[in-house]
């Protein structure tokens, strides 16, 4: 087996949350603001924390606000607006049967991550989950993937981060392990595959090969 420990990604690789991330945002704008929220702003600083997504286009005393109305939005519409992509849930099957251990690096907040997980049936498969809450500084910094390794207690050089995106890819070349950039739900394919990633799993099935070997 080529690896002992696989990291994944959230949004965008093992969940497909753009409409549900992208109708929450707008309606803490609308519920809050008072107003529309432009495309730009929607876009704006994607696959970072909350917190920073907001803090872009509001004042710091209407970030609680907003942060309120979002968790709503996204609560209430969750069921209806995301699912696991196709083929997902069987690959993590597949992986975990190898013996691999598993942990998502997410920067979604702790809640919304694990509420995500269960939601889906995924968590059974995970060992660790590292949030936004859990660390100082983001993808693509490495520190959200070595406190992954930390808390798997695997090794740098046999360890794989799977991502959808450039940050993903970043923080796990900056980390020492290596990478996947994860094409079946990207919406930043060239970005991802300009971040260089060791390997390209342009379906979930892809990930069960690069760990078997």
């Amino acid at each position: 087996m080529r690896f002992q420990a696989v990291l994944f990604d959230l949004d965008g690789t093992l969940i497909d949350s753009f409409a549900l991330i992208t109708e929450a945002f707008r309606f803490a704008v609308r519920t809050v603001l008072k107003r529309e929220a432009s495309d730009e702003e929607v876009l704006t600083r994607w696959g970072e924390p909350l917190r920073i997504r907001l803090g872009s286009i509001a004042d710091a005393e209407q970030i609680p606000a907003l942060s309120d109305a979002y968790t709503a939005a996204y609560r209430e519409r969750h069921h209806r607006l995301a699912a696991p992509f196709p083929g997902v849930q069987q690959m993590l099957e597949h992986v975990r049967g190898l013996g691999c251990r598993l942990a998502v690096v997410t920067s979604k907040r702790r809640r919304s991550t694990y509420h995500d997980l269960q939601a889906f049936g995924l968590d059974r498969y995970f060992d660790a989950a590292v949030t936004s809450e859990d660390v100082t500084l983001f993808k693509p910094s490495p520190e959200p993937v070595a406190e992954a390794l930390r808390r798997l207690g695997a090794a740098q050089e046999a360890t794989l981060m799977v991502g959808d995106a450039a940050f993903d890819i970043l923080a796990g070349k900056a980390a020492g392990v290596h990478t996947a950039a994860a094409l079946w739900g990207t919406r930043e394919r060239e970005a991802a595959l300009d971040a260089d990633p060791d390997y390209v799993a342009e379906r979930p099935e892809d990930v069960v090969s690069l760990v078997s070997g």
